[in-house]
């Protein structure tokens, strides 16, 4: 199995073809994370009569895999039911949910955690 790509920090004259100033690094850590990790956040909102709700994110990538949890908001409903990706690209993504019997949910105040994974490589 290859390793992850990843930027070796450099010690004053010392350091790699790979290897970037540490100060570089530190103020690039919240990127490396997206980057390498991936970029997480708890979203919430209305959904539309269809049951659908856009959220517009700040992933800062294309993303190749989402995945997400619905959280229990109070006074909605207790009909929570599948929630699926109809789709989503660098900025936006198209969540629609639905009721226990597969019915969309409209008009229901939701709370999604999500996570975006970033394309990734190794070497």
């Amino acid at each position: 199995m290859g390793r992850k790509l990843w930027t070796a920090p450099s010690i004053q004259f010392w350091g790699g073809e790979n290897s970037r100033l540490l100060r570089q690094i530190l103020t690039n850590l919240n990127e490396y994370f997206r980057r390498h990790i991936g970029y997480w956040n708890t979203y919430t909102g209305t959904t539309d009569a269809n049951g659908r709700l856009v959220i517009t994110h700040d992933c800062g990538f294309e993303p190749s895999a989402v995945a997400l949890t619905e959280n229990y908001v109070s006074g909605s409903a207790h009909d929570m039911g599948p929630v699926h990706v109809h789709s989503h690209d660098s900025s936006t993504i198209d969540i629609h949910f639905l009721t226990k019997s597969g019915q969309d949910r409209g008009t229901h105040d939701v709370s999604v955690d999500i996570i975006f994974m970033p394309p990734t490589g190794e070497r």
